[in-house]
């Protein structure tokens, strides 16, 4: 169903761009902005990267020598900065050891090494290391968020661990592009119309194919997807 998924919901967000999207290009500032928007919005993640970004420490270097107690305050606006400003330090150190970003993407390392790399760092759970692995090193990896967990129950009325979603994903789709792009998709269509309070089911372009629409009686009452 995947792919199914990927070409309709290109259909419907026809001109969707990943790098417009992020809103960043430097794959190290994604990678600390994949531990900043954890349990908060991207406006507060975005936010503490300024502040970072303010103050000179938006690279591997100077995330490892900071002291603890000078990043917790930068980083405030992300909310939970004490265990954040830990856990940037660890990645900030792990990516130093490993020569850069630049170093990592040339190296023959299993995409799934590399994971459990990232999973054995403290703070650093499965979304975020998928996230890093994605957006920051192009591997061939999603992230099975609540998004693509709450579309994925609507659509089949069936519901998934992060870790069956992701594998269903991955057997269907291997281009490391599409996958960023259908995981960006589904984030957009799921704040969009497939939210979790008030779902705005009449004007989805997935409702003939969704379970939880049919059940709640949603008619599709056409017109622009993005309107």
């Amino acid at each position: 169903m995947w792919k199914w998924l990927y070409q309709r919901l290109g259909e419907a967000f026809a001109g969707f761009d990943v790098e417009e999207w992020w809103g960043i290009a430097d794959p190290f500032e994604r990678m600390i902005g994949a531990i900043l928007v954890q349990n908060t919005t991207w406006t507060n993640a975005a936010k503490a990267l300024e502040n970072l970004r303010a103050n000179g420490l938006l690279t591997p270097q100077a995330l490892v020598f900071v002291p603890h107690e000078e990043l917790v305050p930068v980083i405030r606006p992300a909310g939970f900065q004490t265990s954040k400003a830990a856990a940037i330090a660890r990645l900030s150190s792990w990516l130093r050891e490993k020569q850069g970003v630049a170093a990592i993407k040339g190296a023959a390392i299993p995409t799934e090494t590399l994971r459990q790399e990232l999973l054995a760092l403290k703070g650093i759970g499965e979304e975020t290391a998928d996230t890093i692995l994605a957006y920051a090193f192009d591997r061939p990896t999603i992230s099975g968020d609540a998004y693509t967990r709450r579309l994925y129950e609507r659509l089949t009325g069936a519901s998934r661990s992060y870790a069956q979603i992701r594998s269903a994903i991955l057997a269907e789709l291997t281009d490391p592009d599409d996958l960023k792009r259908l995981h960006g998709m589904i984030v957009e269509h799921g704040k969009a119309f497939c939210r979790k309070q008030a779902p705005r089911c009449e004007t989805c372009v997935l409702l003939p194919d969704c379970l939880y629409a049919r059940q709640n009686g949603a008619v599709f009452e056409g017109g622009n997807h993005l309107n």
